[in-house]
């Protein structure tokens, strides 16, 4: 091998090692520019996340900056409301006592409002009681007025038997029988319609009490106290004041005395009807005593007195008696009580007298303590008296009144 050829294979060689060593270069340079490509990528995804980090981070520092200021502003509405709290517990406590403080109000106010509970229905009572005793004693009163009543139609009866006598006389004289007979049957009419008034009054009947009393003034338009006993009827019982007034104006009229032109009758005008009556009943029961006396000196020249007093006295007790109730029905009870009184002077054991006299000291001048004695007589007087249990307890009840006024004072 000469030397030429030995060059030429070992440029060969190392051509070859060359392209070899060129080929393995490329290769490495070609998986290094891969390498180079691939950290190329990373690092701009890394820059990307990188940047994206950077936003996020301002981001979280904008968060943060704005976070602080609503930290800020929770610390100042967090101070603002523990001072509401405290302002709050403030309000409460003021309210605890408050509350605290209308509890004992609402305790205090209940128990007004069951003493005065209490109150009321105690005065309900005593007015239901009182109502009772009104009707009992007005039950009374109508007995007696009753028994008076009867009395008055024996004395018209009697005055009937006179007139018959009086008719008889005069049919002796010549006079005309046709006018006496006329005026009796006129007098008996009269009498009747009297009768059957006084029955529908006892009976709480006005309205036909009041025809009866009308059909009176129909056989006899001067009887002015059918008038009065009308007017009184139809102004307290009916309730009908232009009847009242009528009826009074024509008792006025017989009576001689003037109502005020174009005014009807009033409860104070038919109360003056009434004093005017009183006074009358005074200047009869007047006469009558006089007449009584100068009657003792003419046919009792000192001869026996005691028929002619149980007879004095039999009327002088009536004329009290009638005077009270008079008075009683007038609301005039000091003038009743009064009466009253004097006719016990005369009939101290009359159970009755005293009933009445015990119902207006208690019911209406307020003396507890007279009402009590003669509460106290009646039951004495009439122990088996129906109402007898019913009389004690008002007694009962004015004496407890009595005691709970003396404490009170």
């Amino acid at each position: 091998m000469n030397k030429k050829t030995a060059l030429t294979i070992a440029l060969g060689v190392l051509l070859a090692a060359l392209i070899i060593s060129l080929v393995v270069a490329m290769f490495l340079i070609s998986n290094k520019r891969k390498e180079v490509d691939s950290l190329s990528n990373d690092l701009k995804n890394r820059d990307a996340k990188l940047s994206q980090l950077e936003k996020q981070v301002e981001s979280l520092n904008a968060e943060k900056s704005s976070l602080a200021g609503m930290k800020l502003s929770l610390e100042g509405r967090i101070n603002s409301l523990e001072s509401d709290i405290g302002s709050a517990k403030e309000k409460e406590a003021s309210l605890n006592k408050k509350i605290a403080a209308f509890a004992e109000e609402k305790k205090k106010l209940e128990n007004e409002l069951t003493q005065t509970t209490q109150l009321m229905k105690d005065k309900l009572r005593l007015s239901e009681q009182k109502n009772m005793k009104e009707l009992a004693r007005k039950s009374k009163q109508y007995l007696a007025q009753k028994e008076e009543f009867t009395s008055r139609l024996d004395d018209l009866t009697q005055k009937i038997k006179n007139l018959s006598e009086e008719k008889d006389a005069l049919e002796k004289n010549a006079v005309s029988a046709a006018e006496v007979t006329a005026r009796l049957l006129k007098e008996k009419e009269k009498l009747d319609h009297y009768k059957l008034g006084l029955s529908d009054e006892n009976n709480r009947d006005f309205e036909a009490a009041a025809r009866e009393y009308e059909d009176i003034l129909k056989i006899d338009p001067q009887d002015a106290n059918i008038y009065l006993r009308l007017a009184s009827i139809y102004l307290y019982n009916i309730r009908d004041p232009e009847r009242a007034d009528y009826y009074a104006k024509a008792y006025a009229a017989l009576s001689k005395k003037e109502l005020p032109d174009g005014k009807q009758v009033s409860e104070s005008s038919l109360a003056s009807a009434v004093d005017e009556k009183i006074a009358l009943t005074r200047k009869l029961n007047e006469a009558e005593q006089k007449l009584s006396r100068k009657y003792k000196e003419k046919h009792i020249p000192g001869g026996d007195f005691s028929e002619y007093f149980g007879t004095y006295k039999e009327k002088a007790l009536k004329r009290h008696y009638n005077l009270a109730l008079v008075y009683e029905n007038a609301g005039r009870y000091k003038e009743a009580a009064e009466e009253y009184e004097k006719t016990l002077e005369l009939a101290p054991d009359d159970a009755d007298i005293h009933y009445n006299l015990a119902i207006v000291y208690d019911d209406h001048l307020q003396d507890n303590e007279k009402a009590i004695i003669h509460y106290r007589r009646y039951l004495e007087l009439a122990p088996d008296a129906k109402d007898a249990s019913m009389v004690a307890a008002w007694m009962y009840e004015a004496r407890d009144d009595l005691e709970w006024q003396r404490r009170t004072r």
